[in-house]
């Protein structure tokens, strides 16, 4: 609609942006008056998609700014959004148009009063008519088709930011190669409409030639960020391009030459960048996200990829030189919040993955989480570090649940918070919710054993280990390198009693622990003895180790004398256990390897100590 038109009672002057009743008129700003011109032109409910693609076409907008244009039509023309007689929002779908909109002559009268007062026109031929008419809405239906399928207009709703190639297979640099993708599906994972790979799944993806539409399949995303990375002394270069999926097209594609110390600078460009091409629509506070940047002298953030880099390979080494990296980043820059939620996260995972007593770890995961979110509090990395405290070593399980509510408030793509939140869950015997979460973390980093480690803990404590079996299973033909899935999938043979397959599954277990000879041991007795002898034996080595220092934990000493049938042993244990604040007392309530005892008033009375719940409705084994 080129010229003037009226709306009930106003006329609407699309040149002057200018809307005018009986003599008075008002400008409105030109996006307004396009919003209003394109309302007018089409009929009907139009939605919030239609009205951005057609008034911002190539601009990336957030997604206040359509209701504010809204709000100063109304105000202009005297509506009201509650009881609206000229702009009517439809909830969930956009708006439309309440009054009949008549278009203008040059005269200012409206055109069917021009058309009312001339003389008729002589009838046509019908069947000319029907063929210009069937010929135009053709066009319009191929132009249309054209605008909803041109690459330059979808959005996209997932991405995989696969590892970027070191041009020099310096093996030296990978960590900043590595950091910034990292860094770049983090600040992407923030954006609620779009599904970002998690960095544990996209990891494995390092081969120098890859086809980017297969391994794009196989991810289940609609888009692929590749790069390559160089690096000659403090010079950088970066070479980016992301694909389209499913046609194998281009959709955008640059080269970034930065100096080192503007590698943070780059990496929050490039996320930018990425977002702005696959046209993902950000409300205000995530377009504040994403333009945020993390100041940090260039020696402190070097020292946090690092930090990162060790971090993930979730094994006592690399904690520990990770928190050595954390350490001088923030040695190097004391105010770098992002160190200190590095440093949170390593401190946090001691207690699993270090063998550490929780004394030793979690007030110094604490003291780094609080610290971080002092510095920034829009880290969700920290706030899963802080729940994690609050729910393993304070057993305070509302402060807990509010952290991690607000971590995926924060990140809702963060996979870890989700998984962590859907173990915390089940801890409660909430084990519907804890599904959905479990899911939801496997959903958004498929590859990841311990992600994926999950859910069969989850069916494992609901009672449901054939499942849980199942979902071993699935993860050793994942990744058959991965110790956990064994452990765990033995202990669950062992609950069934199928002694023979948990040994068979305790081999790669303990090979991949480098215990080859321990294997050995245990069939051999288990051949003359049976496996509570086993049970013994693992018991007996356990309490030699802490013995000697060694931090064994207390509940898994308890639950081989439980599983002896030694009750009075096995309720000393866990009493120790809470002395030593270990972190699966979080679990009593749902661990079934405490079956044997769980009706003793001692047990119940750690349970109602802990704050858990003293009966959940967990199906038991015939047997047991």
């Amino acid at each position: 609609m080129v010229g003037d038109f009226r709306i009930g009672e106003w006329l609407v002057t699309p040149s002057l942006n200018q809307i005018s009743r009986n003599g008075t008129s008002a400008r409105v700003e030109p996006k307004a008056m396009r919003v209003l011109v394109y309302l007018a032109e089409h009929p009907g409910v139009v939605s919030k998609d239609q009205l951005i693609s057609a008034v911002w076409p190539d601009v990336f907008v957030s997604d206040d700014v359509l209701p504010g244009c809204i709000s100063a039509l109304r105000k202009t023309l005297c509506d009201h959004a509650r009881r609206p007689k000229i702009i009517e929002t439809i909830h969930k779908s956009g708006y439309r148009l309440l009054v009949r909109v008549e278009p203008m002559n040059g005269n200012g009268v409206p055109h069917t009063e021009t058309a009312n007062s001339s003389a008729p026109s002589r009838p046509r031929n019908l069947t000319v008519r029907l063929a210009v008419a069937f010929g135009v809405l053709a066009i319009a239906v191929l132009l249309i088709a054209a605008l909803v399928w041109s690459p330059s207009r979808q959005r996209y709703d997932s991405v995989a930011v696969l590892p970027f190639a070191d041009a020099a297979s310096d093996s030296d640099t990978q960590y900043l190669s590595d950091g910034i993708a990292e860094q770049v599906i983090n600040d992407l994972s923030q954006l609620s409409t779009l599904r970002v790979m998690a960095w544990t799944t996209v990891s494995r993806y390092r081969q120098p030639q890859i086809d980017v539409r297969a391994e794009g399949r196989e991810l289940g995303v609609n888009a692929v960020l590749t790069g390559r990375l160089s690096r000659d002394g403090d010079h950088v270069v970066l070479q980016t391009e992301l694909v389209d999926v499913n046609r194998g097209s281009q959709l955008w594609g640059t080269r970034y030459e930065r100096n080192i110390s503007q590698v943070p600078g780059l990496q929050q460009q490039l996320s930018q960048d990425i977002a702005s091409n696959l046209r993902v629509r950000l409300t205000g506070s995530e377009q504040e996200k994403i333009q945020r940047r993390y100041y940090a002298n260039p020696a402190a953030y070097e020292l946090y990829l690092k930090g990162r880099f060790f971090w993930d390979k979730r094994t006592k080494q690399g904690l520990d030189q990770a928190i050595e990296y954390f350490q001088q980043a923030i040695h190097a820059d004391p105010n770098y919040a992002l160190a200190y939620a590095g440093l949170a996260d390593s401190y946090a995972l001691l207690d699993d993955w270090g063998e550490t007593a929780p004394r030793d770890s979690f007030p110094k995961a604490r003291a780094a989480a609080q610290k971080a979110i002092a510095l920034d509090d829009s880290l969700a990395e920290a706030h899963v570090s802080l729940a994690i405290v609050r729910e393993a070593y304070d057993w305070d399980w509302t402060a807990a649940e509010q952290e991690f509510k607000r971590a995926i408030e924060l990140n809702p793509n963060y996979a870890t918070a989700h998984q962590w939140y859907g173990l915390y869950l089940a801890g409660l015997g909430r084990f519907s919710e804890a599904e959905a979460e479990v899911r939801r973390a496997q959903k958004l980093d498929p590859l990841s054993p311990i992600v994926n480690m999950a859910l069969p803990e989850v069916f494992t404590w609901e009672g449901r280990y054939d499942e849980a079996i199942a979902e071993y299973k699935k993860i050793i033909a994942l990744d058959p390198s991965f110790p956990g899935s064994y452990g765990n999938l033995a202990n669950l043979y062992e609950r069934k009693h199928m002694y023979s397959e948990a040994l068979d599954t305790m081999q790669p277990y303990l090979s991949l622990k480098g215990a080859t000879n321990a294997a050995a041991e245990m069939r051999r007795i288990y051949s003359t003895s049976g496996y509570t002898a086993v049970i013994r034996k693992e018991l007996e080595k356990d309490l030699q180790d802490r013995k000697q220092g060694k931090y064994r934990s207390p509940v898994g000493i308890a639950a081989s004398y439980s599983a002896l049938g030694d009750e009075r042993q096995a309720l000393q244990w866990l009493e120790r256990g809470y002395e030593e604040r270990t972190s699966s007392m979080q679990y009593l309530a749902v661990d079934a390897e405490f079956d044997s005892i769980r009706s003793s008033p001692k047990y119940q009375y750690w349970l109602g100590v802990l704050g858990l719940p003293t009966s959940v409705n967990v199906p038991q084994l015939a047997h047991h």
